[in-house]
């Protein structure tokens, strides 16, 4: 009941937050337009089918639904995929990290110097290094940017993992550093067992179960950075709906359309710690 009564709060402010532009009005506050825009939104919402948004270059007017489908699932794609892949890859480095102290070292230097570099710095590097390698060898490993013909996915998704992985390695860190204090640690090794059996035995569990406990600061943090990603990729995604149209139920239906499926991920998470620990997310 409380997760529930927490979803329609969110709801609401999101709409809330998408009618925020139109209270102002040729550069003045104006609480009728602002009411009159909440009506026309919530009269939209009762018939979808109906909610018209035109394209602001070619003044073409389209009808949201299913127009916005394909950048909702591309954008979705990116998000999940840079999330899943991350959280495979961190496991991975995890395991490492626990079998070499220099290893271990390696990594947390080398996740400090990413955690101080910001995206803008890092996205036209990897930009570039694709673009040298084509004009070099004339292969193009990725295409770096949509077109009219093609989306770009595969690109996109791996300069977000950046951001996840970055994240994922500083909280998997503390949870090794404090699972290696732990005493079933030194109880299992008096058994006989290897670092390989105690990791995928014991700590492997810990760690998932500590990881989706700070699981919402990785998904927002990666989200933030896609939004910024598309727009300088011009990747056909959710985020053509939020910056470039300022139509009140346009914009709801943008923010609605990412908040579900987010949502329902951290629903997944928190019933999994809960289970294990009897917490829920941070």
């Amino acid at each position: 009941m409380k997760n529930i009564f927490n979803i329609v709060i969110t709801i609401f402010m999101l709409f809330l937050l998408a009618c925020i532009p139109s209270l102002f009005n040729e550069q003045k506050i104006d609480f009728s337009h602002f009411i009159h825009s909440l009506g026309n939104a919530l009269k939209s919402l009762f018939n979808p089918g109906e909610i018209v948004f035109e394209n602001i270059k070619s003044g073409v007017r389209h009808n949201l639904f299913p127009f916005i489908i394909e950048p909702w699932i591309n954008s979705m794609t990116i998000l999940f995929s840079s999330l899943l892949i991350s959280l495979l890859f961190s496991l991975c480095i995890a395991f490492l990290m626990y079998q070499s102290k220099l290893f271990n070292q390696v990594i947390i230097r080398t996740n400090r110097i990413l955690n101080i570099i910001p995206d803008i710095f890092y996205i036209p590097v990897f930009i570039s290094v694709i673009i040298f390698i084509y004009i070099k060898t004339n292969v193009l490993l990725f295409d770096v940017a949509s077109s009219h013909e093609k989306d770009a996915v595969i690109f996109p998704i791996i300069l977000l993992l950046i951001i996840p992985i970055s994240n994922s390695i500083t909280v998997i860190h503390q949870l090794l550093d404090a699972e290696r204090e732990e005493s079933y640690v030194s109880f299992a090794r008096s058994k006989g067992l290897n670092n390989k059996e105690i990791f995928f035995g014991h700590i492997l569990k810990n760690i998932l179960t500590g990881y989706f406990i700070n699981f919402k600061q990785i998904v927002w943090m990666t989200l933030s950075s896609l939004l910024f990603l598309e727009r300088l990729l011009n990747v056909f995604g959710i985020s053509v709906f939020i910056f470039e149209y300022n139509s009140p139920i346009v914009l709801f239906i943008s923010f609605l359309l990412m908040y579900l499926p987010i949502r329902l991920l951290f629903y997944i998470a928190e019933n999994y710690t809960q289970k294990t620990t009897g917490r829920g997310l941070a």
